[in-house]
């Protein structure tokens, strides 16, 4: 079986008549992390919610663990049946920048509720879960309080830990931290970096140039719904593409 946990292929996608994605394929192994990088408006979040079936392609293939969640046929995007997508959504966990948590939930039921309602996970196992993530996080002490009473960072730590409680092959962040003072982007980073030496599968849209080169396997630059380069990141930090350098000396200067 092959180690590839995603494959993209040809994504495209518009929006009222407008083309934000092009021609976008992409691939993802076993283990790896994988930062995707590039100016606003360039395409990034959207193919993180085509990845993750909040929107649908236009046309392309999508296809996790060998599974085809989408495939084209006379040039249109066909999905598979509801019953094989919930079993494909499964395999991915996605954490939002503004956190998403329920506001009336503890801490404790907000990362209980998925695996409970949605994956049939024994209530005292779940428990269990949770609070292995809570603990793993650093945030034991806040399993009874609510998101209100939190921080930003720890309630962008909580949604992480809500995301991985139901044990996804592959984790997507979109723009983790854009949401955070700089003060709080280090700790939901640290728990990122804590992620990727435990060799989780990731896929993160970021503008945090130095950290996606510390942590990933490989970065991604999109603009304009393209692919302009996907390499190592010593390869992208040297690049010599005018477009891929001009941007990341914005980031540099």
């Amino acid at each position: 079986m092959s180690d590839k946990l995603l494959e993209l292929n040809s994504i495209h996608k518009s929006f009222a008549g407008v083309t934000v994605l092009e021609d976008i394929s992409l691939s993802v192994s076993r283990g790896e992390v994988v930062s995707i990088i590039g100016p606003s408006g360039s395409g990034k979040s959207t193919l993180l919610r085509c990845a993750t079936m909040l929107n649908d392609i236009d046309s392309g293939e999508i296809i996790y663990m060998g599974r085809k969640a989408a495939t084209t046929v006379d040039g249109h995007a066909v999905y598979a049946p509801k019953r094989e997508l919930k079993e494909i959504s499964k395999f991915f966990g996605l954490v939002f920048q503004n956190f998403n948590l329920f506001p009336h939930y503890s801490v404790l039921k907000n990362i209980m509720d998925a695996p409970v309602s949605v994956a049939h996970v024994d209530r005292n196992e779940a428990k269990a879960r949770a609070l292995t993530l809570l603990d793993q996080f650093g945030l034991s002490d806040k399993a009874d309080a609510y998101p209100c009473e939190l921080s930003g960072g720890q309630q962008q730590r909580v949604s992480i830990a809500r995301a991985l409680a139901l044990k996804p092959e592959i984790l997507f962040f979109d723009e983790p931290t854009s949401a955070l003072d700089p003060e709080l982007t280090g700790e939901v980073l640290k728990v990122i970096k804590q992620l990727a030496a435990e060799h989780m599968t990731m896929i993160i849209v970021t503008h945090e140039m130095q950290f996606a080169r510390e942590v990933s396997d490989r970065i991604v630059f999109i603009e304009n719904g393209i692919v302009v380069a996907d390499d190592s990141p010593e390869a992208i930090f040297t690049s010599d593409n005018t477009r891929v350098r001009e941007f990341i000396g914005k980031f540099n200067s």
